[in-house]
């Protein structure tokens, strides 16, 4: 559908950061940020949409040169450019208590981590996830006791992390056990747990009308389960290449990979 990348249609860009935005180097290519600088100065917002903390989304805000809202844990919590919450959607204290017993429960070797604002609360900080999860965000997580129930007041996202044979076997029983939570993979080895009212979709939803725009203006980027509803959301859901076969199917155009510069050649075409 190249027809659909049409200048002068679109007034809003959201992309996914890992896999999408990012290189497998995790670096945004030097032409890319040039391109997301020139569209920013040309009044059209450039806005982050990840599974990632606030924390772990302003350097790269900051490298882009881009003063717009950050959509935050797949939509459960968006902050403005000043790290201001403007919506925010959490667990319930009871359900993200029963949610890592019943973790703990079914499976040990699982790393469990509760994220809450900007807190990435953890019971270990020499596990092998967490400091792999470390080096990718630039990140430290904070050593807690999961026996504290005070940690649990505001829970935005519970992360999973473990083999991928593991995560997968672990969705399944979860979902079986919580249907009315939001369980999903964001990559192989990641489980997320949110609230089902949190999606990416849904924070779009709520900014267009910061951006004065409709959804039809929008592109929205991305390669992983956890942007499907945002790529079919927006007037324009682009898939990388190196996207899921799920992602690609929801998609309207689907671009090269990330490590090719994707995102920016289609940016190319519509600005």
């Amino acid at each position: 559908m190249a027809g659909c990348l049409e200048k002068g249609k679109y007034k809003a860009v959201f992309s996914d950061i890992d896999g999408t935005l990012l290189n497998t180097s995790h670096q945004i290519p030097e032409k890319t940020k040039n391109k997301i600088q020139k569209i920013n100065q040309e009044g059209i917002p450039f806005v982050l949409v990840s599974a990632r903390m606030p924390k772990g989304m302003t350097e790269i805000r900051k490298e882009l040169g881009a003063k717009s809202p950050m959509i935050c844990y797949s939509g459960a919590l968006v902050v403005d450019e000043n790290d201001k919450p403007l919506y925010s959607v959490s667990l319930k204290k009871d359900e993200a208590i029963e949610l890592c017993k019943t973790i703990q429960k079914m499976d040990s070797d699982i790393s469990i981590n509760l994220y809450s604002n900007d807190r990435w609360m953890v019971q270990n900080l020499k596990e092998f996830w967490i400091d792999q999860e470390m080096k990718i965000t630039g990140v430290r997580a904070e050593q807690v006791s999961f026996q504290d129930e005070s940690i649990f007041e505001e829970v935005h996202k519970i992360l999973c992390m473990g083999d991928a044979e593991k995560i997968a076997s672990l969705e399944e029983k979860l979902w079986k056990e919580f249907p009315h939570i939001r369980v999903y993979r964001s990559k192989d080895t990641y489980l997320e747990i949110m609230s089902m009212k949190a999606s990416k979709s849904d924070a779009v939803h709520m900014l267009e009308e910061t951006f004065d725009v409709t959804k039809q203006e929008i592109i929205a980027f991305g390669d992983n389960f956890n942007d499907i509803d945002m790529i079919m959301y927006a007037g324009l859901g682009v898939a990388m290449g190196n996207g899921t076969d799920e992602v690609k199917k929801a998609a309207d155009y689907i671009t090269e990979k990330n490590d090719q510069e994707g995102l920016r050649k289609v940016l190319d075409l519509c600005f």
